[in-house]
């Protein structure tokens, strides 16, 4: 039999070419032989079915046939699969926020284009931009100031992902401030023993 090959690619284009040969049959493990033709004449012809997406299975079945039209198949499997994760190189600079609490905080973007207009540059070899998925988490400590640590996730087609995140400190620098009413400034103090 043929052993499986798994390939890392983004489609069938990826497959290896079909073997056309019996000694190229042979090289992939297989042994055939028929008796009355030669080797050198048999006819091996291929075709293949394919399947999913995560991997994508090749089924190729090929045939084998002698001077008469007698023939024989054998199956390869071929297994396609992105198993690379999206690249993602730059860092988000922290944002510092005057603010209260996490209420404070801008919203997560959710586009590889708002994440690029943030500073990263990202990348995926099967999935395009528009279709990588980006999603985030929060996690914040601290008072004074609040620190959150928003991690964005950028996800392909097949699941794979990288990870960016984003420092956002919150705090309060405004001093308090008072008032009083009109009048209400002047007043006399007397010391007494």
């Amino acid at each position: 039999s043929i052993a499986a090959t798994n390939i890392e690619g983004c489609n069938v284009s990826a497959a290896p070419a079909a073997a056309a040969t019996v000694a190229a049959l042979e090289g992939m493990g297989l042994t055939i032989s028929d008796a009355c033709t030669p080797d050198a004449s048999l006819v091996v012809t291929s075709s293949d079915i394919n399947a999913g997406t995560c991997p994508i299975v090749i089924t190729r079945t090929y045939r084998v046939t002698d001077a008469c039209g007698n023939f024989t198949t054998a199956t390869h499997t071929i297994n396609i699969d992105d198993n690379t994760n999206p690249t993602i190189t730059g860092s988000i600079a922290a944002t510092n926020i005057e603010g209260c609490n996490v209420s404070a905080a801008p919203a997560a973007v959710a586009t590889v284009a708002a994440l690029e207009g943030m500073g990263l540059t990202i990348s995926d070899a099967c999935t395009p931009d528009a279709t990588l998925a980006v999603t985030s988490s929060d996690s914040n400590a601290g008072t004074c100031p609040i620190v959150i640590t928003r991690t964005y996730r950028v996800t392909d087609a097949c699941g794979n992902y990288s990870t960016a995140t984003h420092t956002i400190n919150i705090d309060d620098n405004t001093p308090p401030t008072w008032t009083t009413a009109a009048g209400n400034l002047d007043r006399t103090v007397e010391c007494s023993d």
